[in-house]
């Protein structure tokens, strides 16, 4: 039975480059054959040869070339036609990852088109369905180096699992340029990460704010935050364990 791994995350976060890095560590390192899913119209090139591509159905350039549309209209009216042929591609998807390990999904580049349209969770509930499937949600590394960008960013960590009805773990990609070492001490300390969203608001926002880290902290506590780096490959291992831990039901994540 297949796996099928949702790249998600924010638009320049490594949602492409972390689906091929990973993809080649199976392949290297456990003889897996995985399928490539692209299931972004708007990208102009891939880092991995895609088992499926969304391209085939609808492309941005395209609909900007013929519609006249600018970038941001195409990309909505890609989703619209994306959607209504979510039974096709489904079976396609689903016909590749018949005897595979597993099926990597490469989501759009600008994540609202998956996860807050009817796309996002009806394409997963659909290879959810005598399958199993977790979203790896891909932290910004540059907006989680403040305190406050952190609670964003795990705030969006717990909206995807709400919106997408899966089992989702975090990590935090471009380690080779990002030192997470802050990051980490504030997700491991509540009480540190309080007082630093303190000092950087003041009234009634920092008291929102810290309420809203104590809110987030609760729904979080089997959160566990990885570095990975598609670049240099850092990581790739904890990930694998991460995600098969995520889909154990006596799994931790703590």
């Amino acid at each position: 039975m297949a796996v099928n791994v949702f790249m998600i995350g924010p638009a320049g976060c490594g949602k492409t480059s972390l689906t091929a890095a990973f993809g080649k560590w199976l392949e290297e390192e456990l003889g897996d054959r995985p399928v490539y899913v692209n299931l972004d119209p708007g990208v102009l090139s891939l880092p991995y040869q895609p088992s499926y591509d969304v391209r085939e159905i609808v492309s941005v350039g395209d609909l900007m070339r013929r519609k006249g549309l600018g970038p941001n209209g195409a990309m909505i009216r890609a989703a619209e036609i994306i959607e209504e042929r979510v039974g096709e591609v489904v079976e396609e998807v689903r016909r590749l990852g018949s005897g595979s390990g597993y099926v990597l999904v490469d989501t759009p580049g600008q994540m609202e088109l998956f996860l807050f349209r009817e796309m996002g969770p009806r394409i997963v509930e659909a290879l959810s369905s005598g399958s199993r499937s977790v979203a790896v949600y891909i932290v910004d590394p540059f907006l989680a180096s403040s305190p406050s960008g952190l609670a964003i960013s795990l705030s969006m960590s717990i909206i995807t699992r709400l919106r997408l009805q899966a089992p989702v773990i975090s990590v935090v990609n471009k380690s080779d340029i990002f030192d997470a070492g802050g990051f980490e001490e504030l997700l491991m300390d509540e009480s540190r990460l309080m007082e630093r969203i303190a000092a950087e608001e003041h009234g009634l926002i920092a008291d929102l704010s810290i309420r809203f880290v104590s809110f987030l902290k609760d729904l979080s506590k089997a959160m566990r935050v990885v570095r990975v780096s598609a670049k240099t490959g850092e990581g790739m291992p904890e990930l694998y364990n991460l995600i098969s831990d995520a889909l154990c039901e006596c799994g931790d994540l703590t």
